[in-house]
């Protein structure tokens, strides 16, 4: 699969659904503004990536769904619930950017914001009410309640008993949940077959993805990021990368870090912390286990049958390492 292909050539196959899902996500967007008295050009639109609609669309067509608008409401409701997940995310976070421009609590305030992902929650559940199966709403909702255990785990946790499988556990609920959830759900409404491979899929390319989040945290600027660089030490956070980055540093440049962690940084520590992650080889050691989790999605593929759709989400796993590179 070449790397080099773009989201746009990899959404190729689901090109057309996946349109009706942004502007289903445009109108959903439109509709919270106009809660809060603001008009569509008040504030930037949404949409990212799509890659978990676009995920949920790959899926249908690859295990045999023939007229693929059938799931665009589906594959809506799976970035609704990513929508308001980075709602509350930035709340909790008190981040003041999402994806280089205002977040929703920077733009309102945080009772709006998580009341906006409440909202956004509501919604998805509604859409996926209409497909008539109570288990595809029971494996949505149960992302969501996985999401949050993965916070409260660590809440108030003391940094030395966190442990690097605590970091994998936390990507996997935080980030996998979702992921897996959204390439399994087409299983419910057209076939069973490939159920725990698309699962195992979507979960090993979501810790994938939440680690290169983590590794590009540590290892691009403020201007890259499109948010300050080195968030995650200055929230105090634990991550792959910062637990690989402190076990490699001794004397008085783990002091130093440790008087960065959880504290604000300024341009100069950033700037450090960037350099040390490289000169203590702590990103090359998170990108060898992030490598690990992309080979096992791709693995999971293997026994779906050959097509573009297959080939697309191949890629997506390509694409998804290619961001850390």
């Amino acid at each position: 699969m070449n790397t080099t292909l773009s989201l746009d050539e990899l959404y190729r196959p689901v090109q057309a659904p996946l349109g009706e899902v942004r502007g289903l996500m445009d109108q959903m967007w439109n509709d919270a503004l106009s809660l809060v008295g603001l008009s569509a050009g008040a504030m930037p639109r949404a949409g990212g990536k799509m890659l978990r609609p676009a995920l949920c669309l790959l899926s249908a067509g690859a295990i045999g769904g023939q007229d693929l608008s059938r799931y665009v409401t589906l594959a809506g409701s799976f970035e609704a619930l990513h929508v308001a997940s980075l709602a509350h995310d930035d709340v909790i976070d008190r981040a003041l950017l999402r994806r280089g421009a205002p977040s929703l609590s920077g733009l309102w305030d945080n009772h709006a914001a998580v009341l906006g992902g409440d909202y956004l929650v509501a919604r998805a559940v509604e859409m996926l009410a209409t497909y008539d199966c109570a288990a595809v709403i029971a494996k949505a909702i149960r992302s969501v309640r996985r999401m949050a255990e993965g916070e409260l785990f660590f809440f108030n946790r003391e940094r030395d008993s966190i442990t690097p499988e605590d970091c994998i556990m936390l990507a996997q609920q935080k980030t996998a949940s979702l992921f897996a959830e959204a390439c399994s759900a087409p299983t419910y409404v057209i076939s069973p077959e490939h159920r725990d491979a698309l699962y195992t899929y979507g979960n090993e390319l979501g810790i994938a993805f939440q680690l290169v989040d983590d590794v590009l945290d540590v290892t691009q600027s403020t201007a890259q990021l499109g948010k300050p660089s080195c968030g995650d030490v200055a929230e105090g956070k634990s991550t792959i990368p910062i637990m690989y980055l402190r076990e490699s540093l001794t004397g008085d440049d783990r002091a130093r870090f440790d008087a960065m962690y959880g504290n604000e940084l300024t341009e100069a520590d950033r700037d450090w912390v960037i350099a040390q992650v490289q000169a203590t080889g702590a990103g090359e050691r998170a990108e060898q286990l992030t490598l690990d989790f992309a080979n096992r999605a791709k693995q999971a593929l293997a026994s779906l049958p050959a097509s573009p759709y297959r080939d697309a989400m191949e890629g997506i796993v390509d694409f998804v390492l290619v961001r850390a590179a």
